[in-house]
C-alpha cells in the first residue's frame, strides 16, 4: 500500500521552478504534497471520517507544520 501512494506523490503535477523552490523540494512546490499529507494525518488521527474534505484551523494547523519543518530549514 505504501509503495502505491510513493508512486502517486511522485507524479503530483506541481509548479517546478529553480527560482523559487529550493534544492530540498527538489525545485517543486510543495504545497499539494503537504495538503495530501496532512489530510492523511487526520483521518489517521480519526478527525477526518467521512468522504468530504471541509477547510479547518486543524487542517491549516498540520499543513503549517509541514510547512515550518520542511520549508523553513531554507532559511536556517
Amino acid at each position: 500500500m505504501l509503495e502505491k501512494y510513493l508512486e502517486k506523490f511522485s507524479r503530483l503535477r506541481t509548479d517546478k521552478n529553480r527560482n523559487r523552490y529550493p534544492a530540498h523540494t527538489h525545485y517543486s512546490a510543495p504545497h499539494k504534497p503537504f495538503l495530501l499529507m496532512s489530510v492523511m494525518d487526520l483521518i489517521a488521527q480519526g478527525r477526518i471520517t467521512k468522504n468530504f474534505i471541509e477547510p479547518s484551523f486543524e487542517l491549516v494547523d498540520t499543513w503549517n507544520g509541514y510547512w515550518n519543518a520542511i520549508i523553513q530549514l531554507r532559511y536556517q
